[in-house]
């Protein structure tokens, strides 16, 4: 995850506060010790009953009231330009963990910066960081808790970022469940012309190679870019490096 320092700080205080709720898991009381900066919330998704089992500062940092932040409030407030990426990224992570249910869910939680919508219709940029907070005796997910750090001052780049928190004995086969996701995220000739943009050909030379005209490369580079909410080609190659794309 590409980040300034400040978010470095900020992704490092909140790993700490996530590692910290291994000694509180299924005790939901707890949790209100838990320090949080004034640009923090937290929430539980209990995943088996369809619902937020517990909120903190959500009104400060999203303005909804209790009853008004639900399981769909979740899931339906990122950017519509982020929506499909963050939801390949989560199955990807949910996935792994439902078929690998011998990691390390103490010490294992999943980072991701996107945009999402405030009761006022206004977008702030987040950073999401979670972890497991409680399994069943079968191994199965039963809530998972949540960090959220406004991180819109900090943050310039739209397109979205991930990383995660793992022992290294997972971190390869994790990632190789996330970037399954993106398999298709991009068609077969978008992927060759995002090959030859990185190695830095024109798009007069692309249109040549690929015996297409110019004008189509031009519109293919517009929804690269478009689909992947980049706004350059150094942007473009850390969003294809950080989902496995290239």
């Amino acid at each position: 995850m590409k980040s300034t320092k400040l978010v470095d700080k900020i992704i490092h205080f909140s790993k700490t506060q996530l590692s910290e709720l291994k000694y509180i898991k299924h005790d939901v009381n707890f949790l209100d010790k838990i320090p949080l900066n004034l640009n923090q919330c937290m929430y539980i998704v209990n995943w088996q009953e369809s619902k937020v089992a517990y909120q903190k500062r959500i009104k400060e940092i999203f303005g909804y009231e209790e009853d008004e932040f639900g399981l769909k409030t979740i899931l339906e407030g990122g950017h519509p330009e982020d929506k499909e990426i963050v939801l390949r990224v989560s199955n990807g992570v949910i996935k792994h963990a439902i078929e690998n249910n011998n990691f390390d869910q103490d010490n294992t939680s999943h980072s991701i910066i996107y945009r999402f919508k405030k009761k006022d219709g206004d977008y702030i940029k987040i950073l999401r960081q979670s972890t497991i907070f409680e399994f069943s005796e079968k191994g199965n997910i039963i809530s998972n808790l949540s960090i959220v750090t406004d991180v819109t001052d900090l943050i310039k780049t739209d397109y979205v970022q991930w990383d995660l928190n793992t022992p290294t004995v997972y971190l390869n086969e994790f990632k190789k469940s996330i970037y399954t996701e993106f398999i298709d995220f991009f068609t077969h000739r978008e992927l060759e012309i995002i090959q030859l943009v990185f190695q830095n050909k024109t798009s007069d030379y692309i249109a040549q190679k690929l015996y297409i005209s110019k004008h189509t490369v031009s519109t293919h580079r517009k929804n690269i870019l478009h689909k992947s909410n980049c706004k350059t080609v150094l942007e473009l190659i850390d969003f294809c490096n950080i989902n496995g794309i290239i």
